[in-house]
């Protein structure tokens, strides 16, 4: 027979008188009156975060209300997990997202990398990283339009903290954002066909060398933009820019490098059937060669050219510098 002292904490044998069990911790809540009449309660406040316990203010706060003592590091931690649930509940991202980037802030905390840097951005770059590493649709301008930030201030933090953290993060695909911003194109029940021309689109480019070494938004932006032409809708460059938010520019010479491939001779048509035979891999033997063939990469292709330029003016090739067969086709024609 055990009896239990919810006092004390302490279980007695009631037959031998063994005590059992001592200094249990107790739930119940106890206060003591001070010196001065004030009244405070016993005991030690442990958080779910925290790595101490800490005790609980024999005085008022500012407030007027009772609270416990925090050291700044946790304080920091709770604050960093407080912005971290307000970033992703504008960005739409699920619990596991903020789990995951207060571990990373925890280490951000713990090596110093808070300090002398505005918390929204190191809580961001946290965010992104993990984005980054589910392999999420979300960009680093989308943490800049929430936060109405600097973009260049965020990926400077951003590429600190990766640098000192050593993470090797993987170049995101551009298909991951085909289908989130061609539903912002207005092409009503054409969408989904025009974001599977717009995959292909980017698969062709893959093998054509325009990927490699590109940022991914400005791939995307321009096998949109080609894809809604091809569908007969009537988009512009700026379409696609305002959404993608990508440099004209950029658009432009991704649009260029793809016009000097094979596969932007064909139809809309046979470039759909030579893709599915592709994927099929009992028609991959049947498919014409346009599909199989690979394009150069266009910076190869540009330094050959150049290189043939310097050759001409070293032998004084007039004749072959103004027939126009050594002009980047990427600018055009020289005047």
């Amino acid at each position: 027979d055990i009896e239990h002292q919810d006092a004390s904490g302490a279980a007695v044998c009631m037959d031998c008188g063994v005590v059992v069990e001592e200094n249990a911790i107790v739930s119940s809540v106890e206060f003591v009156e001070g010196a001065g009449g004030s009244s405070s309660m016993v005991g030690q406040f442990v958080s779910a975060t925290s790595s101490k316990a800490y005790p609980v203010a024999a005085a008022k706060g500012r407030g007027g209300g009772w609270g416990f003592s925090r050291d700044s590091r946790e304080t920091t931690l709770n604050n960093g997990r407080r912005r971290i649930q307000e970033i992703a509940s504008r960005l739409r991202l699920q619990g596991h997202f903020i789990d995951a980037a207060h571990r990373l802030f925890t280490i951000a905390v713990e090596k110093n990398f808070v300090q002398g840097r505005r918390t929204t951005h190191v809580v961001a770059s946290c965010l992104y990283i993990v984005c980054r590493q589910e392999k999420s649709q979300h960009m680093l301008i989308d943490f800049s339009d929430a936060l109405q930030v600097n973009v260049y201030s965020l990926g400077t933090c951003f590429l600190k903290f990766r640098r000192l953290l050593g993470l090797k993060l993987e170049i995101i695909d551009p298909a991951l954002y085909v289908y989130r911003f061609a539903a912002h194109l207005d092409l009503d029940e054409k969408a989904n066909a025009v974001a599977l021309t717009a995959l292909r689109l980017v698969a062709r480019m893959k093998r054509d060398w325009i990927v490699a070494g590109r940022r991914p938004a400005g791939i995307c932006a321009a096998a949109l933009l080609i894809a809604a032409r091809a569908h007969g809708f009537s988009k512009h460059a700026h379409d696609v820019q305002r959404i993608l938010k990508v440099c004209g520019m950029t658009v432009a010479s991704r649009v260029r490098e793809f016009e000097l491939t094979p596969a932007a001779q064909l139809t809309l048509e046979d470039f759909h059937k030579q893709a599915a035979n592709s994927e099929d891999p009992s028609q991959q033997q049947q498919q014409e060669l346009v599909w199989q063939s690979e394009a150069d990469p266009p910076a190869w292709s540009r330094n050959k050219i150049q290189e043939a330029r310097v050759k001409a003016i070293q032998q004084g090739n007039v004749a072959l510098l103004e027939s126009g067969a050594l002009d980047d086709p990427l600018d055009g024609p020289r005047k």
